[in-house]
């Protein structure tokens, strides 16, 4: 099960965007990872351990 849901805002501590700020696109069950939008340009998969909840 998902920790995340869709349109959760998270930070990323993976790479290649770490330290940024995104939002849950979708959960991929395929592959097992988020589709994390950090703007209108800027998108990519991570795992759950590379994201954490946004507390800002």
């Amino acid at each position: 099960m998902a920790e995340f849901n869709t349109g959760d805002t998270v930070t990323i501590i993976g790479e290649p965007m770490n330290g940024n700020i995104g939002k849950i696109e979708v959960f991929d069950e395929e592959r097992g990872k988020y589709l994390v939008r950090v703007n209108d340009l800027a998108q990519h998969y991570y795992s759950e351990d590379e994201l954490e909840p946004f507390s800002g």
